[in-house]
């Protein structure tokens, strides 16, 4: 939000006006800890960008420097590594966006940030924002600035695409399926002569409470949200989805169960409303189904639903199409 208050201000538009409208001052946004609701900060980007008259509002805001030096900011700044820089931002990730969920990967040589999760209802420029800081920053912690190799875009590309490829990339794919960083392993790994691991651990430490109030107040979701990136590689593993929320394992399940529910419960529920979705939602098989919610039989995924259900995927098909003609 301070980004976006520093890009508007930038562009010519009145920060006081845009924060009375919703409710907030600048005191709260430099409170250590204090977030601004996601759907709060959409409503927040579509009036930057009806003000500013800019589809590429968001673009511009992740470029900004943030205006507060966040123990976020300075532990990814002092990191050894843009690797290690990214592994640290894909952590505490979830105290700058809690619905975000970040999965990063080596592939030959290239690593590739995928970010799922993102609500279908916000803004694009929040995406844009996001997309924009990440690159921003592993520009700083690279040599001569590297680029992101290819980013991929779920958004239709824009009228005017020239912003998203001179701060981003010159390789970008719209209407993908998925939003995707790619770079360069190499670059990654260089080492940085301003590193200072120290100082970067003692930020961490800052950071930890935050994440962790964050994780207890949405704990479930975030389990959730982390299966469903998970999926079509199989069934996920506690282990898996708590390394994925930096916590120990035996600390997710207890956490789970002092939320009332258990890691199988959660996923069982999961795929239930998937297998709902997907068996009325889509013309793909009953193989295919099951192998996107990570059952490596068709057979053992179609016991389950009738376990659900009551029902065979079949029958549940037919009996949804005849309560419809009714």
């Amino acid at each position: 939000m301070l980004r976006v208050s520093v890009c508007l201000e930038s562009l010519g538009g009145d920060v006081d006006k845009l924060l009375q409208k919703f409710g907030l001052t600048l005191e709260q946004l430099f409170q250590p800890g204090y977030r601004v609701p996601s759907h709060v900060l959409n409503q927040m980007m579509d009036q930057c960008q009806l003000e500013t008259g800019r589809d590429d509002f968001g673009v511009f805001a992740g470029q900004k420097a943030p205006v507060t030096n966040s123990a976020l900011g300075v532990s990814i700044r002092a990191s050894n590594t843009a690797l290690d820089g990214i592994n640290r931002f894909k952590k505490f990730a979830p105290v700058i966006e809690s619905g975000a969920v970040f999965k990063l990967q080596c592939l030959g040589d290239t690593h590739i940030m995928n970010i799922g999760g993102w609500d279908e209802r916000f803004n694009t420029s929040m995406l844009d924002a996001m997309v924009s800081s990440i690159c921003l920053a592993v520009d700083y912690l690279t040599p001569d600035g590297i680029k992101p190799l290819h980013i991929t875009m779920q958004q239709n590309q824009p009228e005017n695409p020239a912003t998203w490829h001179e701060f981003l990339a010159e390789s970008i794919e719209w209407g993908a399926s998925t939003t995707s960083i790619v770079w360069n392993s190499e670059a990654l790994l260089h080492p940085r002569l301003l590193a200072d691991e120290r100082t970067a651990l003692l930020n961490d430490a800052l950071m930890e409470p935050q994440l962790q109030q964050v994780l207890r107040s949405s704990l479930t979701q975030r389990v959730e949200a982390q299966m469903a990136a998970h999926l079509e590689d199989g069934a996920p593993t506690p282990e898996l989805i708590a390394s994925d929320l930096a916590v120990g394992t035996r600390t997710l399940q207890r956490l789970l169960k002092e939320d009332g529910t258990t890691f199988k419960e959660i996923l069982k529920l999961l795929r239930q409303r998937y297998a709902k979705e997907k068996i009325l939602g889509s013309s793909a098989t009953v193989s295919d189904i099951a192998s996107e919610l990570g059952y490596e039989d068709p057979g053992a995924f179609s016991k389950a639903f009738k376990t659900w259900f009551g029902l065979s995927p079949s029958e549940y098909i037919e009996k949804e199409r005849n309560s419809s003609k009714q």
